[in-house]
């Protein structure tokens, strides 16, 4: 993504569109580092100049990013880049901006996988006891898109993160489903990443996985359905060297 705004066309048929766009370059800037932690976004009057946009949708994109926590407004100090423990890190247009460029750093996408560890299993756990009939053809229908699609379509990711949308919307935990677009965003996303932009051998379709986890929730084994899932994750986050997430140190599903 070009660091100069001069360099960018910003689209003209929606003002919401607009805002997004320059919410994107900020965005893509912060996590990127261009805008490191601490130091002011572009001066208003200038970006709006250079870029061709509003001071009013200028505005409204900094108060898209400042609500993922990532600016803190002083009176004194401006508009600055507020540390990154205060970010909404799983917030989906956050993953999004970190796998702009490809390949994110690697703390960002192993802690994705942490998160996806302690979340997806337990949740295929309550899936197996709370499933009901919608959810069981949710489930079905996710399967018949995977199985229908090869794994270079966007279409075949959209249906990977719609199983794992449907297990936590299974679970009918209201917290957890919460949590939904966020960990769909890190589905999606490190899928795509592993299976496009790596150079990876371990790229054969995970459909029989999936459908093995499945299998078990509408069973209604919990145990045997969080096993699974436990391994599910497990699996992709194998790279071209064989790495998984127990040489990582995460807690071995039992």
């Amino acid at each position: 993504m070009p660091s100069d705004p001069r360099q960018i066309t910003f689209s003209t048929h929606s003002a919401r569109r607009i805002n997004g766009e320059i919410a994107d370059w900020i965005g893509h800037r912060i996590v990127s580092g261009d805008l490191a932690e601490g130091e002011p976004v572009p001066k208003e009057l200038e970006f709006c100049e250079l870029a061709g946009v509003s001071r009013g949708a200028y505005r409204e994109a900094l108060r898209s990013i400042a609500g993922k926590g990532m600016l803190i407004s002083r009176t004194r100090t401006g508009t600055r880049v507020a540390p990154r423990e205060n970010w909404t890190l799983l917030d989906p247009d956050v993953v999004r901006w970190f796998f702009a460029d490809g390949a994110p750093p690697d703390w960002f996408i192993r802690s994705l996988y942490e998160v996806r560890a302690m979340v997806e299993p337990p949740s295929a756990a309550f899936a197996a006891t709370r499933r009901t009939d919608e959810d069981l053809a949710a489930f079905r229908g996710a399967l018949h898109d995977m199985r229908s699609c090869e794994m270079t379509e966007d279409s075949w990711h959209q249906a990977d993160a719609g199983f794992h949308r449907a297990i936590l919307r299974a679970s009918h935990n209201p917290v957890l489903m919460t949590l939904e677009s966020g960990i769909c965003a890190a589905v999606a996303f490190t899928t795509a990443f592993r299976y496009r932009d790596m150079p990876n051998p371990h790229t054969r379709n995970p459909v029989d996985e999936h459908a093995a986890v499945f299998e078990r929730i509408e069973a209604g084994d919990a145990g045997g359905a969080r096993r699974l899932m436990a391994e599910l994750i497990d699996t992709a986050l194998l790279d071209s060297s064989g790495t998984t997430v127990f040489d990582l140190g995460l807690p071995v599903a039992r």
